[in-house]
């Protein structure tokens, strides 16, 4: 079924709303990528 494909198409339309749009195509797919992919960042420590 489509499940997955429609889960995905949602959180990337639900990503592009909360950023109210993104200068170029480069950085919505950054954003998706981060968001989507688990990918996990360490946050600087001081």
């Amino acid at each position: 079924s489509n499940g997955r494909l429609e889960a995905l198409n949602s959180r990337v339309r639900l990503i592009s709303h909360r950023a109210h749009g993104f200068h170029s195509a480069d950085a919505l797919i950054a954003m998706v990528y981060l968001c989507c992919a688990g990918i996990q960042i360490a946050l600087p420590h001081r």
